[in-house]
């Protein structure tokens, strides 16, 4: 920038000074506040900016930019890439560094007032803004600094550059001890007091700020003392930063795909490394010998160049999380996933009632001798800790099935009454894709007792189901800690109760419990009436139980339970037991023959059921089949029970009861046309043709538009005579054949002389 005379920076200075106070008396800010945060970025304005905001001539705020001051106050000046602007550069003027007043109105334009505080560096009293802004410390520390320095060369700044009064003016400030913004008391030198003295003249308060680098808080790629160190001199910055970049994303990797511990990330992120530094092609690493894993660098092998820390393997293990979750989900959602605190005890019993399947850890043998473990199908209540067990013992290569579950169910709901949300795990064993239909056709049946949804399965089927009102829950996979209770109270049951009979192996098949060493466990020697009386009692102990807990406090389920009954509690029950076979069955289409249908279960024999009412019927219906124990079976038209269809009796050939039911099943058809035989009338099908036509329109009689001549046809028909009348007068006319005439072989030479019988006459 070109200079200017000291008179017209006097001049400008004095105009903008009377400006700046006229501005302060007149003009009042403005009630638009915008109560932003603020960024450092914001607290630069342009010269447009600075004029509309102190009302000077645009030639003021140019010359201010300029000298960088205004009003005999210095401005922060700085230059950015633009556009706009000579150079390509726009000058910005920083808002803090402003004239008090100018600085106070645009702090308020936004809604942030100035407050008095200590300069902790230069001691004064500034007017710094309220915390609505996002300060820079360090560049907050920086300034105050600067500005520390241009009170400390003032004096000289007030004589003219090279005048004898300067000299003398940095003598007297070199020559006194200051308190530095360090902390530290020293004297300044004479040529310190000149750069600042040069530096503020070229760049004004900006040149005093300590320059940052341009790297300033970027990190620096590294990839060991050692390896940097040996090819430092062989590769420029721009390979450096890619062989740690590569480095870097092996381990990580590594880490992620779930490689175990550091020793080993840093084996192999070693001979990677290695790899890496001999596509670099260096003669000097080529040259070294290749060593042996653990060298260190000290040894100048290719190992010990390359070798990698711990510790830069250790700033990526939480990457580990990835290989966790991908093949250990359990571990996963028990010590990773964040969970909540839930507290149960406003909850009812039956309010919340959780599914499980849990093979049980006791060793039997069938009646083949082969090993088995039951498989028990438990019902948790949340709020008084009860469990209800049904067992199955499967046969080899089977696992539970619909029908086991809605067995279970049935009986749980016997005993217990119908739950209002039912929390089932997210396992194969409850076939979800079919279990839900059974459970939202149950909620259906019992009017709003229970309501259907489905947080983890199917959306089309979520969508059918959450119309029914309350929940069936269904858990997350693997998700323990997404069952609330149940996880815990058949781990004490498995640990405590089922531990005492006889055939327990303690959860570890691998590693079973023996009584022997080098031996296999003693099984139980009961059969399953057995297994199910002691299991049975197992069961009672831990209902008898007191039990410690913020939710039991010392009481054990039966007295919870008790509890909840004194206080007026009661289950809800099903109106009829056929409801929980309606709901869990099986929906097939048959036809109806003479009132009997047939169905084959998918292990057993073709069954046969008969109902009364469907006889007549030779259309296609609906016929639900209980999923277990089929006694009977539903029969549907158009979506509305007809009737119950029974397993019908098969009759020995003499036996005369099959006699009297065939009459029976007459007269019941019989019945049933009489009855319908009172709803219609016996018409006359003739007449009712008749009077049917009659509202039809006749044939139309069709217009005559051509006539064909006949003459030819006469012709024809008196050829056709003659040639008949000439035929007949042949075969009158002609002589009849002999029999060896009519073969019409001709001459013979050697029958020309015989001569047959009935010639002679």
């Amino acid at each position: 920038m070109g200079k200017v005379s000291n008179d017209f920076d006097a001049d400008c200075a004095q105009i903008a000074a009377e400006n700046v106070i006229a501005l302060a008396e007149d003009q009042e800010p403005t009630n638009a506040t915008t109560n932003a945060n603020l960024t450092q970025d914001d607290l630069w304005i342009t010269t447009a900016e600075l004029q509309e905001l102190s009302g000077l001539p645009l030639r003021t705020i140019q010359y201010a930019f300029q000298v960088k001051r205004l009003g005999g106050f210095p401005l922060l000046i700085k230059g950015v890439k633009s556009n706009v602007g000579r150079g390509g550069k726009t000058f910005l003027a920083f808002v803090d560094q402003l004239p008090h007043e100018l600085k106070e109105t645009w702090y308020l334009q936004r809604g942030i007032k100035l407050h008095e505080k200590v300069d902790p560096i230069t001691g004064k009293t500034v007017m710094v803004p309220d915390q609505k802004y996002q300060p820079d410390a360090k560049y907050q520390k920086a300034l105050s600094i600067a500005r520390w320095r241009l009170d400390v060369i003032q004096p000289a700044l007030n004589h003219a550059s090279g005048s004898p009064e300067r000299a003398a003016a940095v003598s007297e400030i070199a020559g006194v001890a200051r308190l530095l913004p360090s902390g530290k008391r020293k004297k300044l030198t004479t040529a310190t007091v000149y750069n600042w003295i040069k530096a503020y003249e070229a760049e004004g308060l900006s040149g005093l700020i300590r320059k940052t680098r341009a790297d300033t808080g970027a990190k620096r790629k590294t990839v060991s003392r050692a390896w940097d160190a040996f090819f430092e001199r062989h590769i420029d910055e721009t390979t450096h930063a890619r062989v740690s970049d590569e480095l870097t994303a092996h381990i990580q990797s590594l880490w992620a795909s779930g490689e175990r511990g550091w020793r080993t990330i840093t084996e192999k992120s070693t001979t990677k490394l290695i790899e890496i530094s001999r596509d670099l092609k260096v003669i000097d690493f080529e040259a070294l010998p290749l060593g042996r894993s653990g060298d260190k660098a000290s040894t100048k092998t290719q190992f010990g160049v390359c070798c990698v820390s711990r510790r830069l393997v250790e700033r990526d293990r939480d990457l580990k999380l990835i290989a966790i979750q991908d093949k250990d989900n359990a571990v996963f959602q028990d010590y990773y996933v964040p969970s909540i605190r839930r507290n149960y005890n406003s909850l009812l019993p039956r309010q919340i009632v959780v599914g499980d399947v849990h093979p049980v850890d006791i060793m039997m043998r069938r009646e083949d001798g082969t090993v088995v473990y039951p498989k028990a199908i438990a019902w948790y209540d949340v709020a008084t800790n009860e469990i209800h067990m049904t067992f199955a013992l499967l046969e080899p290569g089977e696992g539970i099935r619909r029908e086991h579950v809605a067995q279970s169910f049935e009986a749980m709901v016997d005993e217990w009454g119908l739950p209002q949300l039912l929390y089932l795990d997210n396992g194969s064993e409850y076939s979800w894709d079919d279990m839900i239909d059974g459970f939202t056709e149950l909620s259906q049946v019992s009017k709003g007792g229970m309501k259907v949804a489905d947080l983890d399965g199917d959306p089309e089927v979520n969508k059918r189901v959450m119309e029914q009102g309350k929940a069936i829950v269904r858990s997350l996979p693997y998700n323990a800690k997404g069952k609330p209770g149940i996880e815990g109270a058949f781990g004490n049951i498995e640990q405590v109760f089922f531990a005492t009979i006889e055939g327990w192996t303690a959860g570890d098949r691998m590693n079973k419990k023996t009584h022997a060493k080098g031996k296999d466990p003693i099984a139980f020697k009961g059969n399953a009436r057995d297994f199910l009386e002691i299991a049975g009692k197992a069961l009672e102990w831990y209902h008898k139980r007191p039990q410690q807990g913020a939710k039991m406090r010392g009481k054990s389920p039966n007295e919870a339970l008790r509890g909840f009954i004194k206080n007026g509690w009661g289950k809800a029950v099903l109106s009829s037991p056929e409801v929980m076979a309606l709901a869990f069955s099986n929906e097939v289409q048959r036809t109806p023959d003479r009132g009997r249908i047939s169905y084959t279960p998918r292990r057993g024999e073709t069954m046969y059921f008969y109902a009364d009412e469907l006889l007549g019927i030779d259309h296609e219906i609906t016929v639900k089949v209980p999923a277990f124990n089929p006694e009977f079976v539903f029969c549907l038209v158009d979506g509305e029970i007809i009737c119950q269809a029974f397993p019908e009796k098969t009759y020995g050939v003499l036996d005369s009861e099959g006699a009297y039911e065939l009459n029976r099943r007459k007269k019941a058809f019989r019945r049933q046309i009489a009855e319908k035989r009172k709803h219609v009338a016996l018409l006359s099908l003739t007449e009712e043709t008749e009077r049917h036509i009659a509202h039809m329109p006749d044939a139309p009689e069709a217009p005559v538009n051509a006539i064909v001549d006949a003459g030819i046809i006469d012709r024809m028909a008196r050829m056709q005579g003659e040639s008949r009348k000439a035929l007949l007068d042949e075969a009158e006319n002609k002589k009849p054949k002999g029999p060896v005439e009519q073969w019409k072989t001709g001459p013979n030479e050697v029958l020309a002389g015989f001569q047959f019988a009935e010639d002679e006459e």
